[in-house]
């Protein structure tokens, strides 16, 4: 990860992304340059001097995007522009890169290999259950550890069996303890990004002096667990000056979130809550939390609470058709398959709903 001192490492570069990018968003690769002091356009010119390939599309797409012919271009006519792989991009701004992330766990691309029933939509069906979860997230990819590896040979075998998803998730249930990883995604009010530590912005000189310029702060240093004391300190001073700073609260909340501080986390969203009873957000983040504490009448009341302010709201009816199926009520779990169908009919857990109401996995 880059130190202090490589604040500037990208400084009178000006780097231009093509492809699509395999650690993290566009965005938020634009940002990691200008953070580091360097320009990210969207368009090569003969003032660019960096193209990076993205993993995904640099050795297997034959076609050549049209920023690598117009930088090939100009180097033809004396220009010079480095036309790297994200991999070296990565490795000068000191973060592993997809080789060196399949070297160190198992991506999900490997275990569907292994296991080709285990679809994607199964995999966080599973994973909303309690029994894993990534080790690293990347924008395109998913990265487990070696000890996944037997829950989901365990999955596989069940299915195998024709057991619909609900038994081999009680099966599980039986036969282990739920793991105490983050089993459920925690919303919080910016974009998730990649898992990825990515350092944050210098500091002005003058401290903070408003509760908006100590939530600017928080949120720059939010993203990464080794400046996580810095975005507290920030946030805790934006509610000091703004005790009704909702917002604030409910990042705060995240970071006590992924730190396992849950009790902590819980009363800053009952605080948002408090302050916003529309927060269809806080109201989710919420009933993760108490799903996470093993409280599942807690969670069902403030799934439905997400659902009552945000009808449409598909995690939230994905996860109370979940609760419903832990606390055995299966019909009223029906239901809730049966209402995500509705609401998106090709969604993301489309496949997972349609099996519940088969019964069986086909």
């Amino acid at each position: 990860m880059p130190t202090p001192d490589d604040q500037n490492i990208f400084a009178h570069h000006v780097i231009v992304f093509t492809g699509k990018l395999a650690s993290f968003s566009r965005k938020e690769a634009q940002e990691l340059v200008q953070r580091h002091g360097g320009q990210a356009p969207p368009r090569v010119t003969k003032e660019t001097t960096m193209l990076v390939m993205g993993e995904e599309g640099y050795l297997a797409n034959i076609v050549k995007s049209n920023k690598l012919k117009r930088a090939e271009a100009i180097n033809a006519g004396g220009g010079n522009i480095r036309i790297i792989p994200e991999s070296e991009f990565l490795e000068t701004a000191g973060l592993e890169s997809k080789t060196t992330l399949e070297k160190k766990f198992y991506s999900l691309d490997r275990i569907q290999r292994v296991f080709p029933r285990l679809r994607p939509d199964l995999i966080k069906y599973f994973a909303h259950w309690g029994f894993f979860t990534p080790a690293v997230k990347t924008n395109a990819q998913q990265y487990y550890e070696f000890k996944d590896l037997l829950t989901f040979r365990q999955i596989d075998e069940l299915i195998e069996q024709g057991l619909a998803l609900r038994a081999v998730a009680q099966r599980l249930l039986q036969n282990r303890t739920p793991s105490a990883q983050v089993a459920l995604e925690f919303e919080e009010f910016k974009p998730k990004g990649a898992v990825l530590a990515l350092a944050p912005k210098p500091e002005s000189k003058e401290p903070p002096r408003t509760a908006e310029e100590w939530y600017d702060l928080g949120y720059r240093n939010d993203g990464n667990p080794e400046t996580y004391s810095q975005a507290i300190d920030a946030y805790e001073n934006a509610l000091a000056m703004n005790p009704h700073f909702v917002e604030a609260m409910i990042n705060l909340a995240n970071i006590y979130f992924h730190q396992r501080e849950l009790p902590a986390a819980a009363q800053l969203l009952e605080r948002a809550l408090a302050e916003d009873g529309n927060n269809y957000l806080a109201c989710y983040n919420l009933a993760n939390i108490y799903d996470e504490l093993g409280e599942s009448e807690k969670a069902l009341q403030f799934y439905q609470q997400a659902l009552v302010i945000f009808p449409e709201y598909e995690p939230a009816v994905f996860n109370l058709a979940v609760i419903y199926e832990k606390l055995g009520l299966v019909e009223k779990a029906q239901a809730q398959w049966q209402r995500y169908l509705q609401i998106d009919p090709a969604g993301e857990w489309a496949k997972v709903a349609k099996e519940h109401l088969k019964g069986s996995v086909g």
